[in-house]
């Protein structure tokens, strides 16, 4: 299942290019010119539910499953590699059979592993 993500100013820019080389869609709010750094995260999840994206943050104020977006993947350990929280996000997306399935709010840990 491709995916479309959008990572937060949070997340590694190493955990994108990981994510686009496995054919998903992804975006950097630090490089799209209608957010960057400082956005309010009232705007990033404008944004990625406009777009039809799946925010990866390490922001607990995106892990309210009841928020208006278009689903998270919330990282609460920041001590993980960004190998690690790929190989966490490539597990969740095959452990679902589509998008649809997926919970609004996915937590990344190691127990994914």
């Amino acid at each position: 299942m491709q995916l479309s993500f959008l990572l937060d100013e949070n997340v590694e820019a190493d955990i994108a290019r990981k994510l686009a080389r496995e054919g998903h869609d992804v975006e950097r709010v630090v490089e799209v010119n209608s957010l960057g750094v400082g956005t309010p995260d009232s705007e990033v999840r404008r944004y990625a539910r406009e777009t039809g994206r799946i925010i990866i943050s390490y922001d607990d104020h995106f892990a309210d499953p009841d928020d208006n977006h278009a689903g998270v993947f919330y990282c609460p350990d920041q001590e993980l590699s960004s190998f690690d929280v790929f190989r966490i996000v490539t597990t969740v997306i095959n452990r679902f059979d589509d998008r649809d399935s997926l919970p609004s709010v996915v937590y990344l840990s190691e127990n994914w592993l």
